[in-house]
């Protein structure tokens, strides 16, 4: 079998690339351009916008290993690319709306992160619950896209089990 790229089936793949790098990208600019570093608007309270700095990964574990995570952040978006691609037409799984949509938001917010790793050699975070760690957008779009793909794998694992027991579980 000859995989051959498949752009026509993989637009919205796309379209969540071209929306939510942008809006993550132009959050982060302006918590840089508007806030100190630690910085919180307001200064207290249940929900802030904050300037933080995370050079590891999520929710600040790992601090030392930006090196790291910039090189998995690049080799995860290619293998995500390459999935939607190449990979999608013949993974039912992935073929489906909830599976085109979990890998769209995953890639989306790992392509928001390494741009920030790139270039500024963190990732900027400033979605500040106090009870929990600061996040961005991109870290929103990671969360919500495994869950999706999780739920997918769960959804898509009763169907061959059911068929298997030929519709009696």
């Amino acid at each position: 079998m000859r995989y051959k790229p498949d752009f026509k089936g993989s637009w919205w793949y796309f379209v969540l690339l071209a929306t939510i790098v942008p809006l993550d990208q132009l959050t982060k600019l302006w918590v840089r351009t508007n806030l100190f570093l630690g910085e919180s608007r307001p200064p207290e309270g249940f929900f802030r916008i904050s300037y933080f700095q995370n050079t590891g990964a999520s929710f600040g574990m790992f601090p030392e290993a930006a090196g790291f995570f910039t090189v998995f952040s690049t080799v995860s978006f290619i293998l995500m690319m390459s999935a939607m691609l190449f990979l999608r037409p013949h993974l039912e799984i992935l073929d489906t709306t909830l599976g085109k949509l979990g890998l769209g938001l995953l890639s989306a917010g790992t392509l928001g992160n390494l741009i920030d790793r790139y270039n500024l050699g963190y990732v900027v975070d400033f979605i500040d619950f106090s009870f929990w760690p600061a996040f961005n957008v991109a870290d929103s779009a990671i969360v919500v896209g495994a869950i999706i793909l999780a739920a997918c794998i769960l959804i898509y694992s009763n169907k061959i089990d059911g068929a298997r027991d030929g519709g009696q579980s």
